[in-house]
């Protein structure tokens, strides 16, 4: 995949900018849906067997789900708070004891409200969007977009 550029509008700035799909992550080399299956699988199967199966290297998994879990917190916020921002009479999820399913319920949630409110897409497509591409960011200075 090729990722388009773009040139900033503003004068003072005019630098040019990646335009990354919504089926992408940035700065990562896989598609959000390799990753997302990577991520769900966390307490079935281990990091090595599932790189394996993904034919992706199991440190490369191992990582994706250190820093899924060192943001769970944040993301369990985001996609509740987005979550409530598309549907006003949604009730919360009862939490599971463990940060990291609820933050896989969390974008369950979340993406199935969006889906259901502002047309059908795929589950990491909309945590693409929803999160600019920076759900794993290390390096980030844009935070992920709020709700209005």
């Amino acid at each position: 995949m090729r990722p388009r550029r773009g040139r900033c509008r503003e004068r003072s700035c005019r630098a040019t900018h990646v335009l990354l799909p919504d089926v992408c992550l940035a700065r990562r080399r896989y598609v959000a849906e390799v990753i997302g299956v990577a991520l769900l699988s966390a307490g079935v199967e281990g990091y090595r067997r599932c790189g394996e199966r993904l034919g992706v290297p199991g440190e490369t998994v191992r990582d994706w789900r250190r820093r899924f879990r060192s943001l769970a917190g944040l993301i369990v916020a985001h996609f509740l708070r987005w979550a409530r921002a598309l549907d006003m009479l949604l009730d919360p999820p009862a939490g599971h004891g463990s940060v990291i399913a609820d933050a896989i319920e969390a974008i369950g949630v979340c993406t199935r409200v969006a889906s259901l409110v502002l047309g059908r897409r795929r589950p990491w497509s909309w945590v693409s969007a929803l999160t600019a591409g920076g759900l794993l960011a290390v390096n980030t200075f844009t935070p992920w977009p709020v709700p209005e």
